[in-house]
């Protein structure tokens, strides 16, 4: 009887290690062909992931200048800080390449992930994602909240555009 039961508990425990060595194996299969179709979307080369000795080189220098936003870019901006864990920011994304592919001679969307750049996420006063700061080239960035519409954006994208090109279009 001992040897019975004892058969009986070693074949369960092989079928659960079995079953469970599937599940897993499927979990990171499918896990690893999400990201590569994730990964394998075309962006506009115009979309720039940055961090803060990034943004203190080429954007603004907020350590030389913290209480005046000085450009240093030779294209109006949309930095767009963003989560990778945010809905509303993922919702977000394809309005931004849409826009960044259809003014790529004119703009640059330049991406701050807040969790890899904290700091950066304090200095502007990010409370929450999505969180847009529209760049013209000379005078103060506007500020946007949230999943923004593509019509807001289009219009935000007029305002900080030199009039001569957002004319042109």
């Amino acid at each position: 009887m001992k040897s019975s039961i004892s058969k009986t508990k070693s074949l369960w425990l092989s079928t659960i290690t079995l079953l469970l060595v599937f599940v897993a194996g499927s979990s990171v299969a499918c896990a690893q062909q999400t990201k590569k179709n994730i990964g394998s979307e075309a962006k506009p080369n115009n979309i720039i992931e940055i961090d803060a000795t990034y943004l203190k080189e080429h954007i603004y220098d907020y350590e030389a200048n913290p209480n005046q936003f000085v450009y240093k870019g030779d294209k109006p901006a949309i930095i767009d800080f963003y989560a990778t864990w945010c809905g509303p920011c993922r919702a977000l994304a394809p309005k931004l390449e849409a826009t960044a592919k259809n003014n790529a001679s004119n703009l640059v969307v330049y991406k701050i992930d807040i969790d890899k750049n904290p700091e950066l996420a304090t200095h502007f006063g990010i409370q929450s994602v999505p969180t847009l700061l529209f760049v013209p080239l000379k005078g103060m960035p506007y500020l946007s909240k949230g999943n923004l519409p593509l019509e807001y954006i289009n219009q935000m994208v007029g305002k900080i555009l030199p009039k001569e090109i957002h004319n042109s279009k």
